[in-house]
């Protein structure tokens, strides 16, 4: 009887053991999964940010030729640029904080889809006795 008391908490101890493992490790991967994630978010979005950064160069650049052929003066066109970036520098100035709150509500929103769609898969996996779930 002693034995198999035993016996039954070195099981009981070496299941426990085990699945403190398990989620250990399936912590660790969520982690890795959610890190992977922001940076192809972080990547994607500053490689729109180059290339729109880009297109509004070259678009200006063109307008203040444009404009310079116009007034007939480089001085005059590429002076009128400039008013434009100062007035838009000034707008992103004056809505800073709208302008921050709004990124951090579309970061947060993205992160928390794909947590939503992992808690998906996970109550799929659970209702799906023989743990197979298509993805």
């Amino acid at each position: 009887m002693e034995k198999d008391s035993k016996q039954l908490f070195r099981e009981l101890k070496d299941g426990i053991l085990t699945y403190a493992e398990l989620k250990v490790e399936l912590f660790r991967l969520g982690a890795y999964e959610h890190t992977g994630k922001l940076v192809g978010m972080l990547s994607y979005g500053l490689i729109l940010i180059l290339l729109a950064f880009f297109l509004l160069l070259f678009l200006f650049l063109s307008a203040g030729f444009f404009l310079s052929g116009w007034f007939h003066s480089e001085g005059l066109g590429f002076g009128c640029i400039a008013v434009i970036y100062l007035a838009v520098i000034g707008v992103v100035v004056a809505n800073k904080r709208r302008i921050s709150l709004w990124v951090a509500n579309n970061v947060i929103a993205a992160l928390r889809a794909g947590e939503e769609k992992n808690d998906e898969i996970d109550e799929k996996e659970r209702d799906d006795p023989s743990g197979a779930v298509n993805r």
